[in-house]
C-alpha cells in the first residue's frame, strides 16, 4: 500500500524553463526527492537576487522595515514552497516556477504603484500621511497574490509523511506531484497562509487604518478591490509577467482607473493617524513611519529608525546609485 501510495508521486522531471536557472538533477537525490534548501540558496540566483534589489529600489520603507515587513515574509515563502512549479506547464512549471513568479510579480506590482497616489481620491494630507502603508498593501496583495495556484499541489516527504507546498518549510527530502481533479482542494486556504506570513507588527499598522485593512481582506477573500486601482495595478503586473491568473478582457488599465478615480466623487478614506499628523497641513511620509515605529516597543529600535527614516534623502541616493543596502538581497552561498 505504502509502494502504491508513494508512486503516484513519480512524476516526470519539471522540463527546465525561463522560471529557474537552477537544474532539477542539482537539487534532487538518486530517488528524485528535491533536497530542502536553505532560504540563502533559493534567493541566490541571478533572477531572485535581481527581483530583491529591485524590490528594495522600489520601496520606500527605512531598511529595518523593510526587513521585517517586505523581506521576511519573501523568505518565509521561498522556505514553504522549495522547488514547487507554479503551473503544469507553460512558463512557470519549471523547478521553482512559483518562487520565480511570485517574485518578479510582486517586484513588477510595487514598482506600478511607486507611480500612483494611494488611496485614489482621498485628500492629499490623507494620501500624504498613509503613502507607506498604502503602498505596503500592494505589496503584500502581490506577494499573496499567487497562493491559490498551491492548492493544485500536494507533497510527500521521504519517510512518508504528507506535505502541503506553501504551509511549511519541508523537514526533509520531498516530492510533489499536481493534484487529480477529484482530489483537488475545494476550501480556499488562502487568507490562513497569508496570516501565517505577516508580522504581528504589521497586522497592528494595517488594522490602523481599517480602508487598508479591508482591501487587504478582501484581496485574500478573492473579492474585488475595494481600491479598484490596486485590482488594476495587479492585473498590469499579471500581463506583465505573463501569469497564469491574468484576466482575460477588456478590463481597465491602472492608469485607467486612476483617472477615472481622480475625475469620480469619492467619499474620503477615514484616517487613523494621530492628532499630530492632523494638525499639519502637508505632512510627509515620515508622520507615516513614525505612527509605525510607535508600535515597537523598543525605544533604542524606534530612535534608530527615525533616523534612518529622517535621512531619507541618503537612502534614495544609494537607491538610485545601485549600491545595494547591508542584509537586502542575500548574497547566498554558492557551495553546498
Amino acid at each position: 500500500m505504502f509502494q502504491r501510495i508513494k508512486s503516484h508521486f513519480a512524476r516526470q522531471s519539471a522540463t527546465p524553463q525561463k522560471s529557474s536557472e537552477q537544474q532539477p538533477e542539482a537539487i534532487r537525490d538518486s530517488r528524485g526527492y528535491f533536497r530542502p534548501q536553505s532560504v540563502d540558496k533559493l534567493l541566490a540566483t541571478p533572477l531572485r537576487r535581481q527581483c530583491l534589489q529591485q524590490l528594495w529600489q522600489n520601496s520606500a520603507l527605512p531598511e529595518g522595515l523593510y526587513q521585517r515587513f517586505y523581506l521576511a515574509p519573501v523568505k518565509q515563502l521561498l522556505g514553504r514552497v522549495q522547488q514547487v512549479p507554479a503551473t503544469p506547464e507553460g512558463d512557470w512549471s519549471g523547478a521553482g516556477g512559483f518562487a520565480d513568479l511570485t517574485l518578479q510579480f510582486t517586484t513588477c506590482a510595487v514598482r506600478l504603484a511607486k507611480g500612483h497616489l494611494l488611496p485614489p481620491g482621498a485628500a492629499p494630507e490623507t494620501q500624504a500621511a498613509q503613502s507607506l502603508l498604502w503602498q505596503t498593501v500592494v505589496f503584500w496583495t502581490a506577494l499573496f497574490y499567487h497562493l491559490p495556484l498551491l492548492r493544485q499541489l500536494e507533497g510527500e516527504l521521504d519517510d512518508g509523511h504528507f506535505w502541503q507546498p506553501g504551509v511549511c518549510i519541508p523537514g526533509n527530502p520531498f516530492r510533489f506531484r499536481f493534484r487529480t481533479p477529484e482530489n483537488a482542494l475545494t476550501v480556499p486556504q488562502e487568507a490562513l497562509l497569508a496570516a501565517s506570513l505577516l508580522p504581528e507588527k504589521a497586522i497592528m499598522w494595517l488594522v490602523s487604518v481599517p480602508e487598508a485593512w479591508h482591501c487587504l481582506m478582501l484581496h485574500l477573500n478573492g473579492r474585488p478591490s475595494s481600491v479598484p486601482l490596486i485590482d488594476a495595478l495587479l492585473q498590469d503586473a499579471a500581463g506583465q509577467v505573463h501569469s497564469p491568473l491574468v484576466k482575460q478582457g477588456g478590463l481597465p488599465t491602472a492608469a485607467e482607473t486612476a483617472l477615472a478615480s481622480e475625475a469620480g466623487t469619492r467619499p474620503e478614506t477615514q484616517s487613523a493617524a494621530p492628532a499630530t499628523e492632523m494638525k499639519s497641513p502637508s505632512p510627509s511620509t515620515a508622520d507615516d513611519t513614525r505612527t509605525l515605529l510607535s508600535l515597537f516597543q523598543s525605544n533604542d529600535e524606534v530612535s534608530l529608525l527615525i533616523n534612518a527614516n529622517e535621512n531619507d534623502n541618503d537612502l534614495e541616493i544609494n537607491k538610485r546609485t545601485g549600491r545595494p543596502s547591508e542584509n537586502v538581497a542575500p548574497a547566498g552561498n554558492e557551495s553546498s
